[in-house]
């Protein structure tokens, strides 16, 4: 199971996936991204997460 780093929780693959999805529905959809969005960063590290080989 991936762990969330702020937490160290583990975390059921399809409970971040359902987090992810949901992050990335409250996307604005700006014309460009940056390393400033608050959204984007929170999806980069859903990911990343859920990246990690165990």
């Amino acid at each position: 199971m991936p762990e969330w780093k702020y937490t160290n929780k583990q975390v059921k693959k399809e409970d971040a996936e359902r987090s992810l999805n949901t992050v990335k529905s409250a996307c604005f959809h700006c014309e460009t991204h940056n390393n400033g969005c608050p959204i984007s960063n929170a999806a980069g590290e859903i990911k990343a997460m859920m990246e990690v080989k165990e």
